[in-house]
């Protein structure tokens, strides 16, 4: 199977444009550059278009929303203890009122950590299921790649200049959409 190399830099702009003016790269670079097919390939466009990536979002929002509401009822609940608290203060003793606005302060910083922890479940799953994605998106690059003839594939976003012939951007969205169309999104627990 082709053997598909993704470069950055300044290779990746000296072989789209066809020039070596001065960019600084080694004789041996250059040498190994010619010969060399070029395919472009952008992942932006690709996952942000595709249907799994799409479908994944949607779940994330209806998450992110989910726990914005819970966040919201626990933050109404933790204000009127606040202010519950604050009425008290007359009736209770110094170190009754120092003890329990210390309890309600470990309440309040166990809200804000588990919001964060949320945050980064939310992350974690939407960074797995580009990965899903992108392990899917590989065998079809390839596969469009040996069919174009390509010899190797470099990312839109690291090129200044490109002829559009050579980008196979919707061809990779078109089979990944027919490959992948929804993924699921699993919120893993998180490391304490």
């Amino acid at each position: 199977m082709l053997k598909i190399r993704i470069i950055y830099g300044a290779l990746a702009l000296i072989v789209a444009t066809g020039g070596l003016g001065g960019a600084g790269i080694s004789r041996v670079q250059a040498q190994q550059a010619q010969g060399q097919t070029v395919a472009i390939l952008d992942l932006g466009y690709v996952l942000g278009k595709s249907l799994a990536m799409q479908d994944a979002d949607r779940q994330l929002r209806a998450i992110d929303s989910k726990i914005k509401e819970e966040i919201k009822a626990k933050e109404a609940s933790f204000r009127q203890e606040q202010q519950d608290l604050a009425q008290q203060k007359v009736i209770l003793s110094p170190e009754q009122f120092a003890a329990k606005s210390k309890a309600l302060g470990k309440k309040g910083q166990k809200y804000r950590a588990d919001f964060q922890k949320k945050l980064k479940q939310l992350s974690s799953g939407r960074a797995a299921a580009i990965r899903k994605i992108e392990t899917t998106m590989n065998p079809i690059v390839s596969k469009i790649a040996d069919q174009v003839g390509a010899t190797m594939i470099l990312e839109k976003s690291r090129i200044l200049f490109g002829e559009k012939r050579l980008d196979i951007s919707k061809k990779v969205l078109v089979k990944l959409n027919a490959k992948l169309k929804k993924i699921p999104v699993v919120l893993a627990p998180l490391k304490s």
